[in-house]
């Protein structure tokens, strides 16, 4: 056994860059630009969830708690 599969060759490790033309920009923020921030409440003093949701409009599905399935405030 040699070293040979450890050991890279010098024409591999070194390659040339390419000149970037225009910088990135992240996908994620790109889309965010027409979208509403809303930020929803259970009314039920047990419960207290919260969440925030980033969309155009908000549904009837929405609105509705995951844990007591009654209606949130939006805050």
């Amino acid at each position: 056994m040699g070293l040979d599969k450890w050991i890279k060759p010098e024409e591999t490790a070194k390659k040339p860059k390419k000149p970037e033309s225009k910088p990135k920009e992240n996908k994620g923020t790109i889309g965010l630009k027409n979208l509403l921030k809303f930020d929803l409440v259970c009314p039920k003093a047990k419960c207290k969830y919260q969440k925030t949701i980033r969309k155009k409009e908000l549904t009837d599905k929405d609105k509705i708690c995951p844990r007591c399935k009654s209606i949130m405030k939006i805050k």
